[in-house]
Formats: structure tokens, sequence, C-alpha cells
């Protein structure tokens, strides 16, 4: 097991480098906070973007301490559960998604961790093929990427071989040691290193089916599906997923992913 406490900043010079955020940067974000679902605080999106010049300040002190102490203030580390159905009628677990609301704030704090550090820290030549998560892939570009790769192999070969995988529970499984290891490769802030590693201990989550709240469970591995940090921790954890032959293809879209493998290899 990793423990959060080596990423830990100790020396006041570390936190006086820390970025800080000023209440300028803050108001426009509080402004145009979108329709969505509070967490357990019960926080509506409402009152972010009415009040945003009143909370602007307190918003800014609390997001400023939560980075230069690298932790997550424990509230935001309880999610609420809500099934989606993947089927028009689901009989078991499994035909459900399980999407966590997060209170507003904790999204806040993760979109600024994802936009200025996290981000740009992820060599664009490891995520080159993956064209989810990321705002210059879609799923027409993944399909026309593969198109042309599968034409131009047919150029050269009698056929392709595709292979089309699909990881089971992709999100759910992910072992948050092997991720904080790739994460502490990158050239990462060790606030943020130390932010994300706090983000990912401690968990806990609970369902909610109409007005009904179940108790909490502790989450020990994972991404947060429907955090804002979620789907770029998702892309660090596979980016190292390439194939061992230079002649065959790989192309993901989140966690689908398709092999292709000419005739000649």
């Amino acid at each position: 097991m990793y423990d959060a406490s080596v990423y830990h900043l100790s020396r006041q010079e570390d936190n006086d480098a820390v970025f800080t955020l000023y209440d300028y940067q803050i108001e426009p974000i509080l402004r145009k906070v979108k329709n969505t679902a509070p967490g357990l605080d019960n926080l509506p999106a409402w009152l972010f973007r009415l009040c945003s010049v009143e909370l602007v300040e307190v918003t800014a002190g609390v997001i400023n301490l939560s980075f230069r102490s690298g932790r997550v203030p424990e509230q935001w580390l309880r999610a609420v559960v809500t099934p989606v159905p993947k089927i028009p009628q689901p009989l078991q677990l499994a035909d459900f998604r399980p999407i966590s609301v997060t209170p507003i704030l904790s999204r806040m704090a993760e979109k600024l961790i994802v936009t200025k550090w996290l981000r740009p820290a992820i060599p664009l030549e490891s995520i080159a093929n993956q064209f989810a998560f990321k705002q210059t892939g879609s799923t027409t570009c993944g399909i026309v990427y593969l198109m042309h790769r599968i034409m131009r192999m047919l150029e050269d070969n009698a056929y392709v071989r595709c292979l089309l995988v699909d990881f089971f529970k992709a999100f759910d499984v992910v072992s948050h040691e092997i991720l904080i290891n790739k994460l502490t490769a990158l050239q990462l802030p060790p606030f943020v290193l130390s932010w994300i590693t706090s983000f990912l201990q401690n968990r806990t989550q609970i369902c909610k089916i109409g007005d009904k709240l179940s108790t909490d469970s502790q989450i020990n591995r994972g991404i947060i599906q429907g955090s804002a940090l979620g789907p770029t921790l998702f892309t660090v954890m596979v980016s190292d997923l390439h194939p061992k032959s230079c002649k065959n293809i790989i192309v993901k879209f989140a966690d689908d992913t398709t092999v292709i493998v000419p005739e000649k290899n």
C-alpha cells in the first residue's frame, strides 16, 4: 500500500511556491457553474452562480488552503452514487452504471488541478492514440483514425485483423498504488501529487435511490466516475498501453480498445 504522507509538503518554501488563486480567477468559475446535482453538502449550483461575488473570497480561501496543505477536505471525500441503467430493463447490479456525485466545490478544485497542472504534465505522445477525455478527442476522430490506419494497411496486406477489447469494470478496478506510481513519474508539483493522493485515499460513498440513502462504504480502488478528476486519472492509467510490435496499432476511446494487426505481422 502507498502512504499519502510521503508526498505531503514539509517545508515552508515548498508551501510558498504553490500557485495562488485570486478572487478574480475564481469568480468567473462560480458565475458559470452549470446546473448540476449537488453533493452531500446540498449546496446547489444556483447559489454559486447568483452569489459569485459574495462567495468568491471564502471559496478562493478554501481552495488555496486545500492546495497548500496538499489535502482534500473530508467532506469532499464522500460521494453520492446514483445508479444509472445501462439497458432499458435492468435485472441485476451489473446492468447499472455507478455515477458518483461529489460536492460542487470539490469539482471546482478538481478542474483547476486538471487544467493547470495534470493535463499539461501528460506527454502528448503517450496519449496520441487516446480519443476520449481530451480536448482534441472525439468518437468521430477515433473512427476516422481507425479507418485511415486500416486502409493504409490494406494497401500492402490482403487483410487486417481487428481485435475489439472492452475491459470489464475498467474504471472501478483501477489500482490506486499503480496510478500513484504513474503520477509520480510525471512532472507534477509536490503539492499537486499530494492533493491527488489525498483525493484517492479515505473515500466513502453512499447509494441513493429516491429519497433513501444507504450506509457509507469505503472505497479502496477505482477512479471516481462523475468527478472532474476521474477521467484524466484514467487517461494516465492507460497511457502506457501500447502494442509490442510497431507494425500493430492500438486505438483507445476511454476503456474501449481496438488493436489492428496487418496480415504480414
